[in-house]
């Protein structure tokens, strides 16, 4: 069934619909709708993204205009609170890649990072990690010239985001915004979907149809046999409780998001420049709401206001794209907050899409691009819940949650055959890749080995036997102390968060 891709039609506003609007404008000459609901009521709690959404972002807008008008802020990466153990932390900044220039063993091989576990030192050397703990913007003060780090991130208010978006998109003359609810899909013969009926009346048609409507999965799950795999035998967070804390004048904008461990799941701590975005994510098999909120406020020594009360299902979708329905954001999977996967699989998820498998005329009829774009896209989150379950891995005994949680039957089986391997050598990219999902998440040593050392997963009497046998051990020596030089010299000449800030 050959058909010409004139009209896409994505079904859901907020941060994933009018992103993959954006990326449909900026990427193809179709028509675009989209169809939502006012979004007014919608209440931003704080989200954090990845490289992925900055790219984006600058690939349509001025920077300092979109932190200016949207009070989001620069994320240079996570810091771990009582994660293995209460009272201990370590950071992890985004994934900046390592180029081994000697080659071996191979040119990821990531010998600087693995000299830190040889040596038992926290990664805190990293210029990455220097400029959060210091609270230091990647940005020369005097010049205004910026390091050139290969990922920065943001802090978000979500709902200032994606109408700062929104008031871009619908000015193109090729978009349409129609401020309505679906009431009802119609189908051809074969099973496409044509057109689909509003409450006010209106039909819509399309040829391409993007399901952004959140855990609603309007069309995705709702109009096809398509079936939820669940992950909650591997993850047992399934439940938010989201608040907001003001700013106060003399309240220091963190550049990095904060994530502590709790009793019976952990705190997320984003920082915007009006205020923090907080919340309590936890299993309800181990807490109340009502005891989850005096936990947090005994904590904080205040009272909190919770924003909403999020009850979520960790998994995702047997199938991502389905006929000439493609999903993406919550309409395709959720594993939980932790390292902002939710938008950068929305972005990764579209990005592949139309630079893969677009094309204005496309072959809908056929199977083959369908089965391989959601093999991909399977592989893709079951590589993320790995990662996830690995943050899990912790020595902490302190309540019932922890004890769950923590153990080995909770671990997949390709998790566990990542850490039988790191028994007897340290990481590499090659672990983390698939013939599925060619490692869509981009995601590979920097980050595994920073949460694997954060949580004393990995041997360092090994990676010292490693770095030895590869001639490296010297040259991560000579690495490690002329970056400690190097640090101090940008420390003291990079601009200050809140200063930054004051001066959009």
């Amino acid at each position: 069934m050959r058909r010409h891709i004139n009209n896409i039609v994505i079904i859901g506003g907020g941060t994933a619909g009018w992103t993959t609007a954006l990326n449909f404008l900026l990427k193809t000459n179709c028509n675009i709708t989209v169809v939502c609901a006012e979004e007014l009521k919608i209440i931003g709690v704080g989200e954090s993204t990845t490289g992925q959404f900055n790219d984006i972002i600058k690939s349509a807008f001025d920077e300092n205009d979109f932190l200016k008008k949207t009070g989001s802020t620069i994320k240079l990466g996570i810091y771990h609170q009582d994660w293995n153990e209460i009272g201990k932390s370590f950071t992890s900044p985004l994934g900046d890649s390592f180029f081994n220039e000697t080659k071996i063993p191979n040119i990821n091989y990531d010998y600087f990072r693995i000299f830190h576990i040889a040596e038992k030192l926290k990664f805190d050397s990293l210029l990455q990690s220097q400029l959060m703990i210091n609270n230091k913007l990647p940005i020369i003060e005097n010049t205004k010239q910026k390091i050139q780090f290969n990922h920065t991130a943001y802090h978000l208010d979500t709902f200032k985001v994606g109408q700062y978006i929104k008031d871009y998109v619908i000015k193109n003359n090729r978009v349409t915004y129609v401020n309505d609810k679906i009431t009802k899909a119609n189908k051809n013969e074969f099973g496409f979907i044509e057109s689909l009926n509003t409450q006010t009346g209106k039909i819509i048609n399309g040829d391409l149809f993007v399901d952004c409507s959140g855990f609603l999965r309007i069309l995705i799950e709702k109009e096809f046999d398509n079936k939820f795999i669940s992950y909650k035998d591997n993850l047992l967070i399934n439940r938010a409780l989201p608040f907001h804390i003001k700013n106060e004048d003399n309240t220091i904008i963190n550049n990095y998001t904060k994530v502590s461990a709790k009793k019976y799941g952990w705190l997320w701590d984003i920082p915007l420049q009006h205020r923090k975005g907080m919340g309590y994510v936890y299993c309800d098999d181990f807490i109340t709401p009502d005891k989850a909120q005096e936990e947090i406020e005994k904590e904080l020594g205040v009272k909190i206001i919770p924003q909403n009360d999020i009850k979520f299902k960790s998994g995702r979708l047997e199938k991502f794209w389905i006929k000439n329905v493609l999903s993406t954001g919550l309409a395709s999977a959720f594993i939980e907050p932790l390292e902002a996967t939710s938008i950068h699989c929305t972005m990764v998820q579209i990005n592949h899409f139309l630079e893969n498998y677009f094309s204005p005329t496309m072959e809908l009829n056929s199977n083959i691009n369908q089965n391989l774009y959601n093999k991909q896209m399977i592989g893709m989150w079951e590589h993320i819940k790995d990662f996830i379950i690995l943050h899990y891995n912790s020595k902490r005994n302190d309540t019932e949650f922890w004890i769950e949680q923590s153990s080995s039957k909770r671990h997949t089986e390709s998790l566990k055959s990542k850490l039988d391997i790191w028994k007897y050598r340290m990481p590499r990219n090659n672990d983390y890749s698939s013939a599925d999902s060619n490692n869509l998440y981009y995601l590979g040593n920097t980050l595994w080995l920073q949460i694997l050392a954060g949580m004393d997963l990995l041997d360092s009497k090994i990676a010292k036997e490693e770095l030895m046998y590869f001639n490296l051990y010297n040259i991560g020596l000579k690495k490690y102390e002329a970056q400690l030089k190097e640090n101090k010299w940008y420390i003291d000449n990079c601009i200050d968060n809140n200063k930054f800030y004051l001066e959009l």
